[in-house]
């Protein structure tokens, strides 16, 4: 069938209307099929049958015809259940709170559950293990609400340090030892920097009339998340930058330098670069008013060889140096 008007068919599980429910003259109820409570809840139609048969939590009501239907307090423990996760909490122990909430608590317990401090009770242990588990689900709602309640509450370092750094690096160990798929890993990367974005911006308008600070990754290196990461920790000290982003071409960098004449030059680099590398020729060859920091694991360990470039070991040193150089 052409896909255009497939589209235009009736989905039995999302375009049933809900059914009034009417017992012994009482007032009609709505009770809601699964396709009606995902498109409502924003919850795939796959989860809510996962936690149904995992955990119990799903529909209690059945039609004359036998069809499973959810009750308005269905949809109440289902919504909490998704509120809980959101808040780093492992589905079995959410869903464990959702079945054993009394009726008339649960509006309460869903104000509670769904607050804006997603996060900020947490241990960083615990973040991260929530955003690892939501990797593993591929929900990406969870983990941004995971990783933009540690950016509010922690900073971008202290989020950098404590929460995404240590996911990030989990993630990478269980997919390569075949426990995660890669999917998840680039899941998470691009919430990851999704965040890191929405931070900078959150921050406003940086002063851009200050001494000029440039962010790059060195040739043929894909990543750019450490360049994303350190554009929203100098807007957390009110710094602006330009970010050239991943592969950036070594003669365009010295172009670039020679003719804007930045303050910092910062260039990361995740692959090995040898000595007679184009980029590390050009970094190590930089002058006042210029200084290079390198950062990542790519660069030649030759101390004597680096001039005007010094090597960053960390976010937060990296911020130091920075702030330090610009005033």
């Amino acid at each position: 069938m052409n896909k255009f008007y497939a589209g235009l068919m009736p989905n039995p599980e999302r375009d049933e209307a809900p059914e009034p429910l009417a017992a012994d003259g009482a007032p009609a109820a709505i009770v809601w099929n699964v396709g009606s409570v995902a498109e409502r809840l924003g919850i795939s139609p796959s989860t809510l049958r996962t936690w149904e048969r995992r955990y119990g939590v799903g529909p209690t009501h059945r039609t004359a015809g036998g069809h499973r239907r959810y009750t308005e307090t269905d949809i109440e423990r289902v919504t909490l259940i998704k509120a809980l996760i959101a808040r780093g909490a492992p589905p079995m122990e959410a869903a464990r709170v959702a079945q054993t909430t009394a009726v008339d608590d649960l509006g309460t317990a869903l104000v509670d559950a769904s607050g804006d401090d997603h996060g900020d009770d947490l241990e960083h242990h615990q973040i991260v293990d929530g955003i690892i588990a939501a990797s593993r689900d591929y929900e990406p709602d969870r983990i941004r609400s995971l990783i933009a309640g540690a950016l509010r509450r922690d900073g971008v370092i202290g989020a950098w340090t404590g929460v995404i750094a240590p996911a990030l690096i989990n993630i990478g160990r269980e997919w390569s030892e075949g426990r995660l798929g890669i999917e998840a890993e680039h899941l998470t990367s691009e919430v990851v920097v999704g965040e890191l974005r929405a931070h900078t911006r959150a921050a406003g308008r940086l002063d851009s009339n200050g001494p000029t600070i440039v962010l790059a990754s060195a040739e043929s290196d894909l990543h750019s998340m450490p360049l994303i990461a350190l554009e929203a920790a100098l807007a957390d000290a009110g710094r602006a930058c330009h970010v050239l982003g991943a592969q950036f071409p070594a003669k365009a960098l010295a172009s670039m330098t020679a003719n804007l004449r930045p303050t910092i030059v910062f260039v990361w680099a995740s692959l090995p670069r040898t000595e007679d590398d184009e980029m590390w020729q050009v970094v190590t060859s930089m002058v006042p008013p210029t200084t290079a920091i390198l950062g990542g694991p790519g660069w030649p360990d030759r101390p004597d060889a680096r001039g005007q470039a010094t090597v960053s070991v960390s976010l937060e040193s990296t911020v130091a140096r920075i702030t330090s150089l610009v005033g």
